[in-house]
């Protein structure tokens, strides 16, 4: 009797002991789901799909009233003045944007760039984006302009995005030749320091080299409006009220964009270029380039030729 209650013992302990292991590995796997479900942004599943006419339609149709509210913002850096062969394609000026999915600095620029553009034309193809996740200012809501196309009866756009969204590891589109060299004269800040990316060369008058036009907070509590942790129509859905701080940095990087564009455009189309937000003013000091490097040969090109990639 005595070793049958011994083992029966026995028994009682290893299943204790079993069910105890089993009970801390559940624990484990569950803590291990919920971290990882925390750790997924909601809003991924929305990269690379078409942004719906809708908000389509609240980026692009800031009124006129709005960036005349808007104005000039002392929060947001003006394109600067920049000197060359005028950059065209089609016989129009071109309006050259090269940047990547991962960076959360040309993730607030194409905010700018969509308002601003969308007075000079219309916008196909655009899609969701959000940038690196690893970064700073994770998972900032962008669009990608990989699959874009627009169309304009003043300017040629030309975007390039060079990284993808996991970084400058993952290269989605190579760099002509034309392009490299525009970055290599152009994206350099008046510290002689290179610009990196957001860059933006409009008609080789004026360029976007030095980051983007304003900038997101990296700290609670700062005066500049913080769109991470939005989404899209948050965002789009402040962009015409001109006391939000969302507008006042966005809206007010595109009247200067603008205005940069209708000095490039000769002043058309009037129903834009005479609006007063279309006149901020772009005084900024020439940067200065090394005395030896000679004007690039291959922008000296007719008019009514385009580069082709």
């Amino acid at each position: 009797m005595a070793i049958k209650a011994t083992l029966r013992a026995r028994k009682r302990r290893r299943r204790i002991l079993w069910t105890s292991v089993l009970a801390v590995i559940v624990a484990l796997l569950v803590v291990v789901y919920f971290v990882a479900a925390m750790g997924n942004n909601p809003y991924e599943s929305y990269i690379g799909q078409p942004v719906p006419a809708s908000l389509l339609q609240q980026i692009t149709g800031v009124s006129d009233a709005t960036l005349s509210a808007v104005g000039a913002q002392s929060g947001v850096t003006a394109p600067a003045s920049i000197s060359g062969t005028p950059l065209t394609s089609g016989g129009k000026p071109e309006v050259l944007y090269i940047g990547g999915d991962f960076c959360p600095y040309c993730a607030i620029e194409r905010w700018a760039l969509v308002v601003a553009l969308s007075h000079f034309g219309s916008f196909q193809g655009l899609e969701y984006m959000m940038s690196s996740s690893t970064d700073v200012n994770p998972d900032t809501p962008t669009f990608t302009f990989s699959n874009v196309t627009y169309k304009s009866n003043y300017i040629t756009f030309v975007p390039v995005e060079e990284f993808g969204r996991q970084g400058q590891s993952q290269v989605i589109q190579a760099l002509t030749s034309e392009q490299q060299a525009l970055i290599a004269q152009y994206d350099t800040c008046s510290s002689g320091q290179n610009g990196g990316i957001p860059f933006v060369d409009i008609g080789n008058q004026y360029a976007v080299n030095c980051g983007a036009q304003f900038t997101l907070p990296n700290t609670p509590g700062s005066p500049a409006p913080n769109i991470v942790g939005m989404n899209w129509t948050q965002i789009a859905s402040q962009l015409n009220t001109p006391s939000s701080g969302i507008s006042q940095r966005i809206d007010g990087a595109a009247n200067t964009l603008i205005s940069a564009i209708c000095k490039a455009t000769g002043g058309v189309p009037s129903s834009v270029c005479s609006q007063g937000y279309a006149n901020q003013t772009l005084a900024y000091v020439q940067q200065a380039f090394p005395t030896s490097q000679a004007p690039l040969a291959l922008l000296s090109r007719p008019a009514d030729q385009t580069w082709t990639d």
